[in-house]
């Protein structure tokens, strides 16, 4: 493929991304909802022609929501849509070549532990800008306008007392919800790549996910400071130890998925599982202990 089929095709993507980015313009309701998927166009681009074609997408897209929606929500494209997803397929396409010819890509819990550490940064610029925002005042300076604005008829008056506690978890909710779309479109993206042949990495294992221990001892530490009711210590303490639950999640899952590949009934069993999850909530719960502990687990009951 010659260069100027690489600069369309990441033109293509980052036109496409843009377009995914502004559609809450366009007064139809429900297509906001596909704006969660402005970063997958970025990652086929990224995961099917390389980092060079990513940046042009990237840099395009970021200029057109500028143009089109101005400096602050083309910056707020630029950090969470574009440098965000950009770090993420830079660790994912390093690679080297063993001695014997084989290619060893960059592990999926390094992209795990990667994909964490990028949350927290973005958790702390949502806390940063709660605090801002707050100023010293009554959590309700934040909520009373969103309220507003998403409740123009007051329907949610009575629940105002229920939000104002959650409220302070906000910053770690919005970085949660950037992980999960993130890892998201970036394993759409993959299975699309793989499905067409024009992935340039293999897909990354989600068997035998790890985390570093220092992740659980910063949640320790986290899950400790949230009690203690001082200003910005406690609302990093709550929205610490919430992010933190998300990389344990997925090495809970992927432990269940070990396991019960090892049994005749994977496929009935992981259906009946899932299926509780979306039913209930306390398995989530378990699972999130089940990641916590399991260094321990190993330890204990070690696989033949």
């Amino acid at each position: 493929m010659n260069n100027s089929a690489f600069l369309a095709k990441a033109a293509l993507g980052g036109l496409l991304s843009a377009t995914l980015t502004v559609l809450h313009l366009f007064p139809v309701p429900g297509l906001v909802f596909f704006s969660y998927f402005a970063t997958l166009p970025l990652f086929l681009v990224g995961l099917g022609l390389g980092l060079r074609s990513l940046y042009v997408a990237g840099f395009l897209a970021s200029a057109i929501v500028l143009l089109l929606q101005g400096p602050f929500l083309a910056g707020e494209y630029l950090i969470f849509s574009f440098i965000g997803p950009a770090f993420l397929m830079n660790r994912a396409l390093l690679n080297r070549t063993k001695k014997s010819g084989e290619v060893a890509w960059y592990p999926s819990s390094l992209l795990l532990r990667d994909m964490t550490l990028a949350a927290g940064c973005v958790m702390l610029i949502g806390v940063a800008a709660y605090l801002y925002f707050i100023n010293g005042s009554d959590a309700g300076v934040i909520l009373k306008p969103l309220l507003k604005s998403f409740d123009p008829q007051g329907h949610l008056k009575d629940a105002e007392p229920m939000l104002l506690k959650m409220l302070p978890f906000l910053p770690g909710f919005f970085a949660l919800s950037w992980s999960i779309m993130i890892l998201l479109n970036a394993v759409l993206a993959q299975g699309l790549l793989v499905r067409f042949n024009q992935n340039l990495r293999p897909s990354a294992s989600f068997s035998n996910l790890s985390v570093p221990n220092s992740f659980l001892i910063v949640f320790g530490i986290s899950f400790l400071l949230s009690f203690i009711s001082v200003g910005a210590i406690e609302i990093l303490g709550k929205n610490g130890a919430f992010v933190l639950t998300f990389p344990f999640l997925l090495v809970g899952l992927s432990l269940i998925h070990s396991w019960l590949h090892k049994t005749a009934y994977a496929t009935a069993g992981l259906t009946i599982f899932y299926f509780l999850i979306l039913l209930l909530f306390w398995p989530l719960l378990l699972v999130i202990l089940l990641g916590i502990l399991k260094p321990w687990i190993e330890k204990t009951f070690p696989s033949n």
